[in-house]
């Protein structure tokens, strides 16, 4: 079920019958998959030769059975005492008849623990008694003959002596309307008492998750942002054409430095301006990085932004040199919302850095179906800077790692990692996506993925990627490579290769990006904390490790001096961490459309959800979480209703689909930091804490916690500033709230404000009577 769940929900006619088995089934998913065909439900592990039994089940299943008996099995529910127990009553599970194995190869002593005679043959002889198998599964027979699956003994936990079957809360949670999918543990809390904590994977389409109000206010949240960041940052602009305000590091808040940041802006202006475009649209241009730059070479150039404030800015600069820029048009708009611009003809149209901010996959489709409606024949739309889904977890792996002290525990550090993927805001989209875009609009007759230039290694061209979506083009020939796998290749092969061999057009498929293999790599040791205790031997093991990647930019070097076009992207076949770079002499590559293996790759649409995150999942969960205990407080005792909540958008599964619960993320991340607690004590210390509590969720925060560390984040750095605001009447900017993420030390920033407004309140009043 848990692998089912994961499939693209979309009409597939000639699929007449699906059965799940290995694990407890959703009636959701039963009621989803179910229509129009049969729906098996089967149970039965692998010592019965598999299955054991199967149920038929219908859409309206809302607790789905696992049926009868097949053929010459036999099915006994039985008390400790071996005992069968009355229809209705739980026991556990035991399985004989002829599909029974005879025990585990080399493991008697196992064999006789799991394998028990059967007590209900009445053979006289001892050896030709019958086995039982004693599954460790709880289960009921039904008043119908069908038996209910109620949960592995094994996951039945004690807390505050009450006796729990944890199958039973998972049952009540999956029938509320906005729940998809849901586990129940109990965990050990820091006093070492146990609590029952649910992982919940909210629908899609319920009312919560899909609520516009949640997008709308996403939307306005980054447009302060941006606004306060330009507005903070102007006094500090060295090249007011290029103004990178609010271009900050993930790893140290610092600024992202002016030559790197050159190199990458020159990236998408190099690809837009090969095009020879006469009119463009940028959708999202901020403070006229492309802009300046590509303006000049057009005859007409739209920028559109949600900020006033930035085209405000452009609209300066542009007074300074109003003929080189007479052919720019600003509006304040949304990207889904282009409205009268649609009816332009336009050749290029630019969403550059922007995709990150829309609040989920839908939105971008939209984004997109308004760009296509406004490209002409032959146009393309250039998405830049996109951040790729797949490498989500390496991303904050380095960052979490970066930061981390080194006698911080690997444990803790992993519970930091999976609080900053919960805690992300910005929307991160598989490559797989645009792919999956020509089966949706048709008009799009070919796409580009490429890996973002640059030979400095940051986080702008590690995690992200650019992708030309061609609408409309005629092309004369298609040029498709010979492919080669690149398993073991090396760059010295590649270009002894090229120099030797001098191939037309040549694919390496499956080479190690150099950039992110050692984030990858420190995910995996991270997931292996049997090998690493501490953040100190987690860097030593990494820096031991051989290094076999391949520097993207270096091909592209290569690829230059050799007379060769390249096309480099994310692999179609593999991990995160490798690239297929396609070598196509320049003179070829310029009379037609070069494929690729990740852009021939045959991908499904629908279901769009599952090529991107969810930036909202922080606030749903606040918004969730609440209704969830409510409505278990209705229908169970007391000690039943877990105290601890986790969404996720999607349950870890083990290599063989089943849920893997040593997976699943700490509940309480502000129970895991290293700082002692202390409680605020100053009026104003309280007022932080107040509002902090409002803001993160968190009802415990002392005044050394980090505002970041207990998952702040750039957004709700907005809502502490105007609340700050609201209450105190200081203009606190985000530059200072960033440098003093304590309450502690932002408290004595606010007491020194406030003086220097009562000393200047005071020498007003005196001014004031010398004048009188």
């Amino acid at each position: 079920p848990s692998a089912l769940a994961v499939m693209p929900t979309e009409e597939l006619p000639s699929l007449k019958t699906i059965v799940v088995a290995g694990e407890a089934c959703p009636p959701e998913l039963i009621s989803y998959w179910s229509v129009g065909r049969q729906f098996v439900n089967a149970y039965g592990p692998s010592e019965s030769t598999v299955c054991a039994t199967m149920a038929e089940c219908s859409p309206e299943c809302s607790v789905p059975p696992i049926g009868r008996p097949i053929s010459n099995t036999k099915i006994y529910i039985l008390d400790r005492n071996l005992q069968p127990v009355p229809i209705g009553v739980p026991g556990e599970i035991y399985i004989g008849g002829v599909g029974l194995a005879r025990g585990y190869l080399n493991r008697e002593d196992l064999t006789n623990q799991r394998f028990i005679p059967n007590p209900f043959d009445n053979s006289k002889v001892k050896s030709q008694k019958s086995k039982l198998y004693k599954t460790g599964d709880n289960g009921r027979y039904l008043g119908d003959g069908n038996i209910e699956f109620i949960g592995r003994i094994d996951h039945q936990v004690k807390v505050r002596g009450y006796r729990i079957e944890t199958g039973e809360i998972e049952a009540s949670l999956t029938q509320h309307p906005s729940v998809k999918q849901t586990v129940v543990v109990a965990r050990e809390d820091n006093s070492g008492s146990q609590r029952l904590v649910a992982y919940i994977v909210p629908l899609v389409e319920s009312n919560i998750t899909s609520n516009p109000e949640l997008s709308n206010t996403q939307i306005n949240s980054w447009q302060n942002l941006f606004n306060q960041q330009i507005e903070e940052q102007n006094s500090k602009v060295t090249d007011p054409l290029f103004n990178i305000s609010g271009w900050s590091s993930s790893y140290d808040n610092q600024s992202l430095p002016e030559e790197q940041m050159r190199i990458w802006a020159g990236d998408i202006v190099a690809q837009v301006l090969a095009h020879k475009p006469k009119k463009v649209c940028e959708i999202g241009c901020g403070t006229g990085l492309l802009l300046f730059q590509i303006a000049p070479h057009t005859q007409a150039y739209y920028g559109i932004d949600i900020s006033r404030i930035s085209l405000e800015y452009i609209q300066q600069q542009i007074l300074q040199e109003p003929e080189k820029y007479a052919q720019v048009n600003l509006a304040q708009k949304r990207a889904d919302e282009i409205g009268d611009i649609a009816a332009q003809n336009f050749d290029v149209v630019i969403i550059n850095s922007v995709i990150q901010y829309f609040p989920n996959v839908e939105y971008l489709l939209q984004a997109i179906s308004e760009a296509i409606r406004i490209v002409k024949p032959g146009g393309m739309i250039v998405l830049g800077d996109v951040r790729n889904l797949p490498l989500m977890k390496a991303f904050h792996s380095s960052v979490q790692l970066y930061q981390a002290t080194p006698s911080l525990s690997v444990e803790q550090l992993k519970q930091q990692i999976d609080r900053q993927m919960q805690q992300e805001t910005e929307l991160l989209v598989s490559p797989e996506l645009f792919i999956a875009l020509k089966e949706k609009h048709p008009e799009i007759t070919h796409v580009q993925i490429r890996l973002q230039r640059g030979m400095e290694h940051n986080e702008l061209n590690k995690y992200r990627y650019s992708v030309l979506l061609h609408i409309e083009a005629q092309t004369a020939k298609v040029i498709e490579p010979l492919v080669e796998k690149g398993v073991g290749v090396n760059y010295e092969d590649i270009e002894v290769y090229l120099k030797q061999k001098q191939p037309p057009a040549i694919c390496f498929s499956g080479l190690v990006n150099g950039r992110v293999e050692n984030d990858v790599l420190g995910v995996e040791l991270v997931s292996a904390t049997e090998e690493v205790k501490n953040v100190q031997q987690l860097r030593q093991k990494l820096q031991e490790k051989q290094v076999n990647g391949i520097d993207p930019e270096k091909l592209h070097e290569l690829s230059e001096s050799l007379g060769y076009s390249l096309e480099l992207c994310w692999a179609a076949q593999g991990g995160a961490e490798f690239m297929d770079a396609t070598f196509v002499r320049s003179e070829l590559a310029a009379e037609g459309m070069v494929l690729t293996p990740l852009t021939q790759k045959s991908v499904i649409g629908g279901n769009w959800g599952r090529y991107g995150n969810n930036p909202l999942a922080s606030v749903t969960a606040k918004q969730l979480i609440p209704q969830l205990r409510e409505y278990l407080e209705l229908r169970l005792p007391e000690y039943m209703v877990p105290s601890g909540y986790v969404v996720l958008s999607q349950i870890p599964l083990t290599p063989n689909g089943k849920v893997d619960r040593k997976a699943l993320p700490g509940p309480d991340f502000a129970n895991s930091l290293s700082t002692e607690y202390v409680a605020p004590e100053t009026e104003t210390e309280k007022l932080l804490a107040e509002i902090w509590r409002e803001v993160l969720g968190i009802e415990q925060i002392g005044i050394h916690d980090n505002f970041f560390d207990l998952g702040g984040h750039s957004l709700m750095a907005t809502q502490v500033v105007s609340r700050v605001r609201q209450a105190l009447g200081i203009e606190l900017s985000l530059t200072t709230l960033f440098e003093s993420s304590t309450i502690a030390k932002l408290a004595e920033v606010l007491v020194e404000e406030q003086l220097e407004q009562v000393d200047s309140n005071i020498l007003e009043q005196i001014l004031a009577e010398v004048d009188g």
